[in-house]
């Protein structure tokens, strides 16, 4: 199964200090807990400000967790609606307590098909206290084990947690969508699957985490007249994906440029 050594959210110091915090799980989980108060997104995220879109916009969010993305679009865009898509309890707590009027919560996953699936995430535990760390789950255990083996020098404490998620099939929208970002850990290629009609009909840009399904997302997204591209906090300026896929990957058509 695929899984890799995390790239770079961010830059300068905010690069250093996710370095630090991914060395031990609970630093990790207190220093997220702290991030969904404030602004900081993904860097590469700000390629959405310099995509071009007509007037408000609507925008699907799929693995919403706790709204830092959802807060990061409405912040920085002219968005009219936010779908949110997010089947972890907790997080959906989260996002109600948002501050955001133009925000829709749906409380379950999506897919291609109504299913249930199994759900594999990490549980630290602190002098008895068992602490989720929910963007960690993944639906096969062993890339879980490799991806946790990979971010985190302390493992000690933590083990791995099994449940099931009920998926659910949408097939349309009554708003036109123009922006969809996906993060659902492996998950990506059903997303798009379920969302087909919606994107063939609304061809919204869409922003998807990589990984190990993004090339037959590729394919997928292809046949709609997408292209691949990564955005460069460096030189704000998009290009075209060759070979490496970035940690996130844009889906755009030449209406968005």
């Amino acid at each position: 199964m695929f899984s890799q050594e995390r790239s770079k959210t961010n830059s300068g110091i905010i690069n250093i200090f996710e370095k630090i915090i991914r060395n031990h799980p609970l630093l990790y989980y207190i220093a997220r807990s702290f991030v969904r108060h404030t602004n900081i997104f993904e860097e590469d995220a700000n390629g959405v400000k310099f995509l071009k879109f007509n007037k408000a916009i609507n925008v699907i969010d799929v693995g919403a967790s706790d709204g830092i993305a959802s807060k990061f679009f409405n912040q920085n865009l002219n968005v009219k609606k936010i779908i949110c898509y997010e089947p972890n309890e907790l997080y959906v707590k989260t996002l109600r307590k948002l501050k955001m009027k133009n925000l829709i919560i749906k409380p379950y996953a999506i897919g291609n098909k109504n299913e249930s699936k199994k759900i594999f995430f990490p549980r630290y535990t602190f002098f008895s206290k068992n602490l989720d760390l929910i963007p960690y789950t993944y639906y096969d255990k062993k890339t879980l084990i490799t991806q946790l083996k990979l971010d985190f020098k302390f493992l000690k404490n933590l083990k791995i947690i099994e449940k099931k998620l009920y998926l659910k099939k949408i097939s349309k929208f009554n708003l036109k969508i123009d922006l969809i970002k996906i993060d659902v850990n492996d998950n990506g290629l059903s997303v798009v699957k379920c969302l087909h009609k919606i994107i063939k009909l609304n061809k919204p840009a869409l922003l998807i985490e990589t990984d190990v399904d993004i090339n037959q997302i590729d394919d997928e997204l292809k046949k709609l007249g997408y292209d691949k591209f990564s955005y460069s906090t460096k030189n704000n300026s998009f290009s075209r994906v060759n070979k490496k896929f970035p940690l996130n990957t844009y889906f755009l058509q030449k209406k968005h440029f």
